[in-house]
Formats: C-alpha cells, sequence, structure tokens
C-alpha cells in the first residue's frame, strides 16, 4: 500500500513559515492600555529569528517526507515541541531587541505568536498518531513544556507584559488559581460519586434511562451562562428564606451556583460514559458471572469495572478539561477563579491581564487532558500484562 503525505501537517508548518513573516507577531506599547505598535518576528526577536526560522524549515522537510513511518513522526514532534519551547523563551528575550520609549512600556506577545504555539502543538498532535510508545508521546510534549518552564522559572519572561502582569497580581493570581482548581475538583469529584452509580441504573432500568437521559439531555442544551442564571433564583430564594444557609456559602452569587451548573453538566459526562461503557460489556461475561453466583453489585466491581475503565478515565477527562473552562465563566456572578483576570482585563482593555487568566486555564486544559489520555494508556497496558484483553 502506497503511503500518503500529510497534508494536514504540512500545510499546518507551512501557516507557520507564514507566521513568521507577518507583521503582529508581537507587540509593544508605552503603557498597558497605550496604543499598540505591530511588530514581526524578524523586528522582535533579533538574532534568534533565524534560529525558529531554521528550526520551522527543518520541520518542514521532515513533515513531507515522514508520512506514516513511525521514527520519522517522532523526531518531527521532538522538532515541533523544541519550536514551542523555543518560541515562549525567544518572546521573552525579545525585550533585548525592542527599543522602548519609555521604562513603563510594554512588550507582548501578539496574535502571530499565540497562531504559532497553537499550530505547533497541532503539528505534535498529528506527529503523535503514528508513533505508538505513550513514553515517546510524552516526550514529544515535554520537551517544548519543558523548555517553557524553564524559561518562566529563570526569569528569561519577566520583560513580557503578561509577566508584569504577574508580579502586579501575584497574590491575587494564587488565591483565584488555588479556587479555580479546587472548584473544578470538587464539581468533577462529586460528578463522579453520583454519576458513576445513576448511569449504572440508567443502564439497568429502562425506565429509568428515559427520565434520567432527557434531564440531563435538556440541561446539556442550555448555554452555560444561561444555566448559571437559572441557578442564581432558587439559591436567592432559599438562602433568603433561610438565612443560616448563609453561613454556609449557600447564596445566589459566588460559589454555589456555579458548583450545581458545573456539576450537571459532569453528570452529563459521567453518566452517558457509564452508560456507554457499560453497552459495550460482552453479555457472555456477565452471564458466567451471575451463573457462578455473584450479585449485581459482584458482577459490576469484578468483571465489568475492570473492562470499562479507561471508558470511564475518558468521560472524567471530558468532565474535567470542560469544567475547568466552566469555572471561568463563574466570575460573571462573583465566583474567584481566574475568570477574573479575564472579566478586569475585558472591562479595562487590557489583554495581558486577559492572557494572566486564560493562559493558565488552557495550560490546565492541556495538562490534564494529556494526563488522563496517559492513565487510559497505563490501564490498557496493565490489561494487556494481567491477561484482561488480548492483543
Amino acid at each position: 500500500m502506497k503511503k500518503k503525505y500529510d497534508i494536514a501537517a504540512i500545510t499546518l508548518v507551512i501557516f507557520m513559515i507564514e507566521l513568521l513573516s507577518i507583521n503582529n507577531f508581537m507587540f509593544k506599547a508605552v503603557s498597558r492600555i497605550g496604543a499598540k505598535e505591530l511588530l514581526s518576528a524578524k523586528d522582535s526577536l533579533g538574532g534568534n529569528y533565524y534560529i525558529l526560522l531554521g528550526c520551522t524549515i527543518l520541520l518542514l522537510a521532515i513533515v513531507i517526507v515522514k508520512k506514516s513511518n513511525e521514527k520519522l513522526n517522532f523526531i518531527a514532534g521532538i522538532v515541533s515541541s523544541i519550536c514551542f519551547g523555543l518560541t515562549v523563551l525567544f518572546s521573552g528575550l525579545s525585550v533585548n531587541y525592542i527599543d522602548m520609549p519609555n521604562a513603563g512600556g510594554r512588550i507582548s506577545m501578539s496574535v502571530g505568536c499565540y497562531l504559532y504555539l497553537l499550530l505547533v502543538y497541532l503539528v505534535q498532535s498529528k506527529c503523535n498518531e503514528n508513533v505508538k510508545e505513550s513514553w515517546k508521546r510524552f516526550i514529544v510534549f515535554a520537551i517544548g513544556f519543558l523548555i517553557a518552564a524553564v524559561s518562566i522559572v529563570s526569569g528569561k519572561l519577566d520583560g513580557l507584559s503578561v509577566m508584569k502582569e504577574f508580579s502586579t497580581y501575584k497574590n491575587e493570581f494564587q488565591m483565584y488559581f488555588i479556587n479555580h482548581i479546587g472548584m473544578s475538583f470538587k464539581v468533577v469529584l462529586s460528578g463522579v460519586i453520583f454519576g458513576i452509580p445513576l448511569g449504572w441504573i440508567v443502564f439497568k432500568y429502562g425506565k429509568a434511562r428515559k427520565i434520567i437521559t432527557t434531564i440531563l439531555n435538556t440541561i446539556e442544551s442550555i448555554p452555560s451562562l444561561a444555566l448559571l442564571s437559572i441557578m442564581m433564583l432558587p439559591l436567592s430564594l432559599l438562602s433568603n428564606s433561610f438565612p443560616i444557609l448563609k453561613e454556609y456559602g449557600i447564596a445566589g452569587v459566588g460559589a454555589t451556583p456555579v458548583f450545581c451548573a458545573l456539576f450537571l453538566y459532569s453528570l452529563f459526562y459521567i453518566v452517558n460514559s457509564m452508560y456507554g461503557a457499560l453497552r459495550t460489556v460482552d453479555k457472555q461475561y456477565v452471564d458466567v458471572a451471575k451463573g457462578m453466583g455473584m450479585t449485581n453489585l459482584q458482577t459490576f466491581f469484578k468483571i465489568e469495572l475492570p473492562i470499562i475503565m479507561p471508558v470511564i478515565v475518558s468521560g472524567i477527562r471530558v468532565s474535567l478539561t470542560g469544567t475547568i473552562l466552566g469555572v471561568t465563566i463563574g466570575s460573571y456572578i462573583g465566583f474567584g477563579g481566574l475568570g477574573k483576570f479575564i472579566l478586569q482585563g475585558l472591562n479595562g482593555f487590557a489583554i495581558d491581564i486577559v492572557m494572566l487568566g486564560t493562559l493558565p486555564v488552557m495550560g490546565m486544559v492541556l495538562f490534564f487532558d494529556f494526563t488522563f489520555k496517559m492513565i487510559v494508556v497505563l490501564i490498557d497496558n496493565y490489561r494487556k500484562i494481567k491477561g484482561r484483553i488480548r492483543t
């Protein structure tokens, strides 16, 4: 069979090269909200521009010849990861090459830089599709993020406007970050505790299935901001009728309506993944278990759960990533998550404050998405070793 070129990856890298030539890679301003002067990568990165351009051209050459070859896909993934890390590092070092009119001037990544990073991530994902070993796929993503993390910790990015905003709002950032991740885990943990039994009930009982799935599907169709607004009314009435509830944080604004709304969304993902997973279990296994005298619960924990665990973990992954994004909207009704920075930045026309909230959220989404995918791979490998499934 003739191997085909990876047209998608080739196109992405060509766009990456084009982004290095546009006049919107970085920008500078005399102040946080001052007029922006757009800069190209060549004007802003100095001599590092040629290093990044060379790495991108090398990536294009490898992507063109790699096709479905695993070794070449692995190499292409590593090169793309290096491009990711170098872009972050060189953006921070751009303060050494850009002339500023005053000490209070701001230098920031612009649309071109963020798009370049996004395209690099997509190229990494495309390359990893042809890489079998999980540790190799991990390396492909880890190299770029490691370079970026070291650059941040070592202070190479301190000259960027977003890092100046971080220094200004450091205490608030820590508090909002803890609130954000804490709310996300509370929601998903509650979704797992209630969603797994509900998914089992949906699978076992037809009447319950119709009622529960109809309710959850209806809730899922409601936009998140609208659902938050819907939650505010009954919670406000409840807290006003029973003032003691306010002492426990139950009110019409803040954390309570955010938790309730996102919990319902989380139930949708967990219940549906549980129901779909149970449908894939071969009935012969269940019949044999019943023939041995096992109860329904024993059959579930000893037979069904080990088989469907990867699907459940995938459902939790989708629920967690969606919840992390959803918590951001909670800032509109008074919850102190990272969405506070986004709302504050939008109100003040300060893009760097917006990015101070956006970048950590996207980082968490990518991190937990990749982590749970690796957990699924580890579970599958464990099952293969233990002989639960045959390859």
